[in-house]
C-alpha cells in the first residue's frame, strides 16, 4: 500500500471520532501502520484506541516544553493494534485561538518526524471548517483525500457543504481529494433520501453506510472500537469495506460546493414526484457502498426515482474520479517547496541556543527573546536590493521593522557619506492586518499585495508573516503558486515571537533565499568569491565591505555576491560560480550557515573568517592568495601597508607610550587590538572577560595577555582595578556605570573595523579621548586660577580695581578655554572628522522618532 494521509470531517456530534477510530482500527486489523491524530480541542479521538486512558495533548505539552527541544514519545501513544494515537488539544473554550492551537501542533510533529513510522495517517478534525487553523489537515501539504461524515439532518448537510467549499478554496478546479460522503444513518424520516439528493447535487459518492446499531453504545461501555467486538458482522463489514477502499485505488473527486439556496432547495425544498429542484452534478450520480464486493448506483433521473445496480467493478461516474496516485503527485508537487524549509527547522533544532531552561524547582522557564523573527526576517531579506518585500502584518510591527532597518542606513549617510541602499530606501510594504483580516483571515489581502508587487517587475517578491498572521493560520504558503521563474515569490513564515527572536527569523531568511534563488546548476568558475553573514545592522559594515573589496582587488579577485549584504537576485542565483566562500566573522551562527551550505551545495569555505588586525591580515592574505595561485602579489601589499603602519604607530606614540590599559571584553581573541597596543609600549594592566558565549577561555594567543584575563568580572570589580592598576584607559562594556576618574574611558563596537588598521583606529579614538581629558583639565584649572585673583582682588582693592580684577578673570577663563580649543583642534584629519562624526550622531538624535515617523509616512502614505 501506498502511504496516505486522510482527513476525516463533518458537523460536531455526527460521530466522526467513532468513524475515524473503528477505520484505523479496520486499516491495523489488515497490517497497516497507522496514526490517528485528533485534531479537536475535546481531545477525546483516540479515547476508544487506547481503551480509556486519557493522553497528554501537544499543546499541553508546549505549555512547557519547546517545539524544537520536546520529545514526540511523550505526545505519540500506541494503542490497540499497534495504532499511533496523538491528540492536539486546545485552549479552554472562549480563550484564545484553538486553530492556531492546530497549527502550532502540526508544527512540533513536523519538527520531530512523528508521521514517517507509519503509512497512513487518519485526521480527525473538529466539526466544521470555522478558520485557518481547523482547515490545516485539508492543506494540499497534508491531506491526500478528504472523507464527509454526515446525517441526513440539515445541519449535518450543511457542515459537509461548508467543508467543500473550505476544499474548494484551496483546491479551486485544479485538484481532486474529495474521497467521498460517509452516511451516519439516524433513522430520521426522509434522511436516506436527502443524503442521496446532496450526494447527487455536489457530484459525490456515497462511499459507506453506517447503520444505527447498539454495536456502539457496547463497544462505548467497554472502551474499545466495534471492530474488536464479537457478535456485529454487519457492521464490522462496513468499516473493513472502507478500508479495502482506502487501501486499493482510492477514487478522487473534485469539490462542488453549493451555494445556502441550492443547499436549500435541494435538502428541505425536492421538487414534485421527489425530484430535485436542483439538477445534480456533471454526471447525475451518487455511488452508496454497503458492502465489501457490493456498490449501488444511485441515478437521479426525470422520474427521480434511484436504480440500484449490484456490481464489483468498483468504479462510479464518468470522468468524475482520481486515483490516489495521481492525488500523490499533486502533493508532492506541492510539498516540493516545504521540504527544505522542514529540513532547516530540524536541523537548526539541534543547533539553536536553547531558549528553555529548567530552574531549581524543575519549572521551565522560556528565555527572552531579543527581537521577534518577523524582525529579523525582514533586516536580513532588504539586502536583497531587487526584491520586494511585503510584510504581512499590522501597520505598526511594519513600522518599528522598517524604523530598524533605515536608522543605521540614515547614519552612515548622515556621518560618513555611505551609501545604504538596502536601509536608505528599502523596497518594503505592508498589507496592513486589521481586526477584519485578524477575524476572517488574510490571505486574499496579501496576494492582492503580490499581485500588485509584481507589476513593478522586481527580482523577487518576498513574503514575510508577523504574529497575527501565524495566529489566524493565513496559508501564505499557498502564495508560492503565483512565481514564475523570472519572479520567484519566498515565503517566509516568520509569525513573529512565535517563529522565535530576531536570529531566527536572519536564519530563516538566509535559508529560503538560498533554497528559491540559487541555481544548483552553476558551476565554480573565475576568480571571485562570495561574502557570508555579514551583519544585519552596524556601522562597520559597509566600511568593512569596502576594505575587503580593495584587498581582494589587489590579488585580482572579485566580489560575486554578499549573503547577505547589499547584493541582486541575479547574484544570488549566480552563488555557486563562486570557487571560494568566507564568513564575515567567527560565530555559532555563522559557522552553522557555513556547516548548512557545504551540506546543501558542497560550498568550498575559506578556513579563516574576514581578519581583524595587521597580522591576522597578513595571514589571510597569504591563505586568499594560495587559494588563488597568486602568492607572489601579497609581499608587494604588505610591504606598502607595514610602512603605512609603522608611520602611523610613531604618530600615535607619544601620546600612548607607557600609558596603563583596563580593559574588559566579550570571550573573543583580541590580539589585534592587544598587540597594537604592545606595538606602542602600552601596559596591560588587567583583563576581565564576559564569557556570555560560554567558550573556554581564549583571549590571547600570547602568554603573558592570557594570564591577565579572568571570568570574576562587575562594576565594582573593575572600580577596584582601576584604582589598584591606576588605569589610564579604561576600555569597558560598562563606561556608564564605571564612574568618572583621573582617567578615560571607551567601549568597542560589536563588528570591528577589519584590515591591516584595526587596531590603529581604536588606539586613534583613545588618543583623541586622553586630547579631550587633557583640554577639559586645562580649562577647569584656568577658571579656578581666575576665580581667585578676583577674590584676592575684591579684598584689597576699590571697585574699580575689583572690576578690572574680573575682566582679568575672565580673560584667564576664555584663555582656558581657547586652550582647550586648540589642544582639540591640533587633532589630524581623521581625528576632526571623528569629532565631526560624535557631533552629528547628537544631533541626529533629536527628535529622531518624528523624523522616522515622517520617513515612514512617505513609504506608507
Amino acid at each position: 500500500m501506498k502511504s496516505m494521509e486522510i482527513a476525516v470531517y463533518g458537523k460536531g456530534g455526527i460521530g466522526k471520532s467513532t468513524i475515524s477510530a473503528n477505520v484505523t482500527t479496520a486499516l491495523a486489523k489488515q497490517g497497516v501502520r497507522v496514526l490517528q491524530i485528533g485534531c479537536d480541542p475535546k481531545h477525546d479521538s483516540t479515547r476508544l484506541l487506547m481503551h480509556g486512558k486519557e493522553i497528554q495533548t501537544v499543546l499541553d505539552y508546549l505549555k512547557d516544553h519547546d517545539k524544537h527541544q520536546g520529545k514526540l514519545e511523550e505526545v505519540l501513544y500506541t494503542g490497540a493494534y499497534g495504532i499511533g494515537c496523538v491528540e492536539a488539544g486546545g485552549p479552554k473554550p472562549g480563550v484564545g485561538c484553538a486553530g492556531r492551537g492546530i497549527i502550532s501542533a502540526f508544527e512540533f510533529l513536523e519538527i520531530h518526524h512523528a508521521k514517517e513510522a507509519y503509512d497512513t495517517i487518519v485526521y480527525d478534525v473538529l466539526g466544521d471548517v470555522v478558520c485557518g487553523g481547523f482547515a490545516v489537515p485539508v492543506r494540499r501539504e497534508y491531506a491526500d483525500a478528504v472523507f464527509l461524515v454526515t446525517s441526513g439532518e440539515y445541519m449535518a448537510l450543511y457542515a459537509a457543504n461548508n467543508i467543500l467549499r473550505g476544499i474548494c478554496n484551496y483546491d479551486r478546479d485544479i485538484y481532486k481529494r474529495v474521497a467521498g460522503i460517509i452516511f451516519n444513518e439516524r433513522k430520521l424520516a426522509d434522511e436516506e433520501e436527502r443524503v442521496m439528493r446532496f450526494a447527487a447535487a455536489v457530484d459525490l459518492p456515497v462511499v459507506a453506510r453506517v447503520p444505527r446499531s447498539e454495536a456502539f453504545a457496547i463497544a462505548e461501555r467497554e472502551k474499545c472500537t466495534a471492530m474488536e467486538l464479537d457478535g456485529f458482522p454487519e457492521v464490522q463489514e462496513v468499516f473493513a469495506s472502507l478500508a479495502d477502499r482506502i487501501c486499493g485505488d482510492l477514487p478522487l473527486y473534485a469539490a462542488k460546493p453549493l451555494s445556502d439556496d441550492e443547499l436549500e432547495q435541494v435538502v428541505l425544498q425536492p421538487g414534485r414526484n421527489g425530484q430535485a429542484a436542483l439538477q445534480p452534478g456533471k454526471t447525475g450520480q451518487a455511488v452508496l457502498e454497503t458492502g465489501r464486493n457490493e456498490q449501488a448506483v444511485l441515478q437521479a433521473g426525470g422520474s427521480g426515482q434511484a436504480v440500484l445496480q449490484a456490481g464489483s467493478t468498483g468504479q462510479a461516474g464518468r470522468n468524475e474520479r482520481d486515483t490516489l496516485q495521481t492525488g500523490r503527485k499533486e502533493k508532492a508537487a506541492w510539498k516540493d517547496a516545504a521540504d527544505n524549509a522542514e529540513r532547516f527547522k530540524g536541523q537548526t533544532a539541534e543547533n539553536t541556543e536553547k531558549r528553555w531552561q529548567t530552574d531549581a524547582g524543575q519549572r521551565t522557564v522560556r528565555k527572552t527573546l531579543y527581537g521577534c523573527a518577523f524582525n529579523g526576517a525582514a533586516t536580513s531579506a532588504v539586502h536583497l536590493t531587487d526584491a520586494h518585500i511585503i510584510a504581512h502584518s499590522p501597520r505598526s510591527c511594519a513600522f518599528f521593522t522598517w524604523q530598524n532597518i533605515s536608522s543605521s542606513g540614515r547614519k552612515n549617510l548622515f556621518n560618513r557619506g555611505i551609501l545604504m541602499p538596502s536601509a536608505i530606501s528599502p523596497n518594503f510594504s505592508c498589507t496592513e492586518i486589521g481586526q477584519t483580516e485578524a477575524v476572517f483571515g488574510g490571505t486574499e489581502k496579501v496576494r492582492e499585495a503580490v499581485l500588485e508587487a509584481r507589476k513593478e517587475k522586481p527580482g523577487a517578491v518576498i513574503v514575510i508573516s508577523s504574529c497575527v498572521s501565524g495566529i489566524i493560520g493565513d496559508d501564505v504558503r499557498s502564495l508560492e503558486e503565483l512565481s514564475t521563474p523570472e519572479m520567484p515569490v519566498i515565503i517566509m513564515e516568520a509569525d513573529g515571537v512565535i517563529g522565535g527572536d530576531y536570529m531566527e527569523g536572519i536564519r530563516l531568511s538566509l535559508h529560503r533565499i538560498a533554497e528559491k534563488l540559487i541555481d544548483p546548476e552553476v558551476k565554480p568558475s573565475g576568480r571571485c568569491v562570495n561574502l557570508i553573514n555579514e551583519a544585519g545592522v552596524s556601522n562597520n559594515v559597509e566600511v568593512n565591505y569596502r576594505i575587503v573589496e580593495n584587498l581582494l582587488k589587489q590579488l585580482d579577485i572579485r566580489i560575486n555576491a554578499r549573503f547577505l549584504g547589499d547584493t541582486t537576485c541575479d547574484r544570488m542565483k549566480n552563488f555557486l560560480a563562486a570557487p571560494l566562500n568566507i564568513l564575515a566573522a567567527d560565530s555559532p551562527d555563522g559557522r552553522e550557515l557555513q556547516t548548512w551550505l557545504e551540506e546543501k551545495y558542497h560550498c568550498q569555505f575559506a578556513q579563516s573568517c574576514l581578519p581583524v588586525g595587521f597580522r591576522e591580515t597578513k595571514r589571510w592574505l597569504y591563505e586568499i592568495a594560495e587559494e588563488f595561485d597568486c602568492v607572489d602579489r601579497v609581499p608587494a601589499i604588505l610591504e606598502k601597508e607595514e610602512a603605512r603602519y609603522r608611520e602611523e604607530l610613531e604618530k600615535l606614540r607619544p601620546y600612548l607610550k607607557g600609558k596603563r590599559l583596563l580593559m574588559t571584553t566579550i570571550n573573543t581573541n583580541m590580539d589585534w587590538l592587544l598587540e597594537t597596543a604592545d606595538d606602542l609600549g602600552m601596559e596591560v594592566t588587567w583583563i576581565g572577560v564576559l564569557n556570555y558565549l560560554q567558550m573556554p577561555l581564549h583571549i590571547s594567543n600570547h602568554d603573558r595577555f592570557q594570564r591577565l584575563a579572568t571570568e570574576e568580572v562587575s562594576v565594582p570589580i573593575i572600580q577596584e582595578q582601576i584604582q589598584k592598576t591606576k588605569a589610564d584607559i579604561v576600555l569597558s562594556n560598562y563606561v556608564s556605570l564605571i564612574g568618572e576618574g583621573d582617567f578615560v574611558k571607551d567601549s568597542l563596537s560589536m563588528t570591528q573595523v577589519i584590515g591591516f588598521r584595526s587596531g590603529l583606529h581604536v588606539l586613534e579614538h583613545w588618543v583623541e579621548l586622553l586630547k579631550k581629558k587633557a583640554a577639559e583639565n586645562a580649562a577647569a584649572e584656568y577658571t579656578a586660577d581666575g576665580n581667585e585673583t578676583v577674590q584676592n582682588d575684591a579684598a584689597g582693592n576699590a571697585a574699580d580695581e575689583t572690576e578690572a580684577a574680573q575682566n582679568a578673570a575672565t580673560e584667564n577663563a576664555v584663555s582656558g578655554k581657547a586652550a582647550a580649543s586648540d589642544a582639540v583642534s591640533g587633532n589630524t584629519a581623521d581625528e576632526n572628522y571623528t569629532e565631526g562624526k560624535n557631533a552629528s550622531e547628537n544631533n541626529t538624535g533629536k527628535g529622531g522618532w518624528q523624523d522616522d515617523k515622517q520617513l515612514f509616512e512617505q513609504y506608507f502614505g
